[in-house]
């Protein structure tokens, strides 16, 4: 898995490498070495960030949601 990808699957699933580290219960230099090329990504972590990415990506996100707040009942 190349940097850029490794990149883009966190994208696709919101995650930040903090994210990720935490996840994994890792370092968060590793997966900044990861995200900067500075170390190979391993082959188990590629494929489940690819499964995780490619299904959050095809699953999609609501789209009736964007713009909308809470209005506040007042009273009971």
């Amino acid at each position: 898995m190349t940097p850029e990808r490794f990149n883009e699957c966190l994208g696709l699933l919101r995650w930040s490498q903090i994210d990720l580290a935490t996840a994994l219960e890792c370092d968060v230099f590793l997966t900044n070495a990861w995200s900067n090329g500075l170390e190979p990504v391993p082959a188990d972590i590629s494929a489940w960030l690819e499964k995780l990415a490619k299904a959050h990506q095809k699953a999609g996100i609501p789209g009736d949601y964007k713009g909308k707040v809470l209005k506040m009942k007042v009273g009971g």
